[in-house]
């Protein structure tokens, strides 16, 4: 009985809430398939352009594929490493010269490393796109790799890796990573270690740049109001020349601890403990990526209202589905009271795994998320990096287009499977007082 009710206040509670909070019209449906398209050039190179109109931003991104698959535990962050390097002085564009060109014009610049890949993207506006074209693809092409400039950027990467330890949200979530990642890839961190950047060369980046400028390995998408014939001849006169080469992506492994749950606690004096738990999820080209989502947004709202709103036990717990090509997803909290949060955090979770939720509420719940969803495209940039990143982990840049039909269609039986497939064998890191913990909790899921 004591069940019963439970589950009955909690069901009524997520459908009061989900009622309230997105009870929206759904958004109208993408324009995009008419405007979107993809050419490859002669030597390999797949681009892809969006034209948008009326927009005067134009957003460019150019991947390089692999991410931690190129890299060893050496030679872990010499991608970003090397693109930041690359951005400090080129060939035409000496870093004087580079910079006041980036001021003039207001491009804008940004280089990472991620876990399947790195990037270079510029946003600028369509007065000055030739010429912001200019200054990406000598960065791109024509990086000097100066010993002086590389030692300024090894600094930087260093001193952010030292400042890491005076984050429990970091330490936490490089820990929690680390029990899933075990044995992985993606154990290697993309941006680095500090022996590895510590290690690295201006040789070392020179050489490692010959290796990056393949077409195999490259992906350019463009979005903006540019018509397909000025971006088909930008391609074809910087990167008509590159050699294609044969790279592929290796196949990634399961994660081969994901089969039982893990706790690592770290003895630290802090003044809220900071628990972070990991776990395997669907790939962005999985069926079942839709449901999780959804899924992931119902939590998120449940943690809100149980966690934060009705017992007040933290200010954020939150869950997250990343979109990886071997995929996980996160669970985060600071509490003063772990065991206490962490056992409501598991009865949300539980009672999506016992019970499905009606029709009505699952639609107003899917309508919100679409909402949001296109709320976070409304810049040129994001549309660019959507389309990158189904390009590379999705399936395809199309399957952006569909995946937003595949949620329509996400159905209540949908929720309580991936439910249930997904959401245990959590590998829980921890930074606070070991008396506040109770460790067979922690390790139940």
């Amino acid at each position: 009985m004591l069940r019963f009710t439970f589950f009955t206040r909690l069901f009524a509670a997520l459908i009061l809430l989900n009622v309230a909070a997105f009870a929206q019209a759904a958004a109208p449906a993408p324009q995009a398939t008419d405007n979107t398209i993809d050419f490859t050039t002669a030597n390999g190179l797949k681009a892809i352009h969006r034209q948008v109109k009326g927009n005067e931003v134009i957003a460019v991104r150019i991947y390089f594929k692999g991410g931690v698959r190129n890299i060893s535990e050496k030679t872990a962050g010499i991608e970003p490493v090397l693109l930041e390097v690359a951005q400090q002085g080129t060939k035409n564009f000496p870093k004087g010269l580079l910079n006041r060109e980036i001021a003039r014009t207001g491009t804008v610049i940004e280089s990472a490393g991620a876990l399947d890949y790195s990037i270079v993207a510029m946003r600028c506006v369509r007065q000055h796109f030739d010429r912001s074209w200019q200054l990406l693809t000598d960065i791109v092409l024509n990086p000097l790799f100066d010993e002086k400039e590389l030692a300024l950027v090894k600094e930087q990467f260093l001193s952010a890796r030292r400042q890491e330890s005076d984050s429990p949200d970091e330490v936490v979530a490089q820990t929690s990573d680390k029990l899933l990642f075990r044995a992985h890839p993606y154990f290697n961190r993309p941006d680095g270690t500090i022996e590895s950047i510590g290690a690295l060369t201006a040789n070392d980046l020179k050489t490692y740049h010959a290796k990056m400028l393949e077409t195999s390995r490259m992906v350019v998408v463009f979005v903006g109001d540019v018509p397909l014939g000025d971006i088909k001849t930008k391609i074809e006169t910087s990167f008509g020349k590159l050699p294609k080469g044969n790279f592929q992506s290796a196949v990634l492994p399961e994660f081969k601890s994901a089969g039982a749950p893990e706790f690592q606690l770290i003895n630290r004096a802090v003044q809220t403990n900071y628990i972070r738990a990991t776990f395997t999820a669907p790939a962005l080209d999985s069926p079942d990526y839709p449901a999780m989502s959804v899924l992931t947004n119902i939590l998120q709202q449940l943690f809100f209202q149980e966690v934060r709103v009705k017992r007040n036990l933290s200010y954020g717990a939150d869950a997250n589905l990343l979109a990886l090509g071997a995929n996980a997803g996160n669970l985060t909290v600071t509490t003063q009271k772990p065991n206490e949060t962490v056992r409501v955090m598991f009865e949300q979770i539980d009672f999506l795994q016992r019970q499905i939720i009606r029709e009505e509420p699952l639609g107003n719940i899917v309508s919100g998320f679409l909402t949001s969803f296109y709320t976070k495209l409304e810049t040129n940039d994001a549309q660019a990096a959507r389309l990158g990143e189904y390009e590379l982990l999705g399936g395809g840049w199309r399957r952006a287009l569909t995946w937003l039909d595949e949620v329509r269609k996400v159905k209540p039986e949908d929720i309580n499977r991936v439910a249930k497939t997904y959401l245990k064998n959590f590998h829980f890191a921890a930074i606070g007082n070991p008396a506040y913990f109770d460790k067979e909790l922690f390790q139940s899921r």
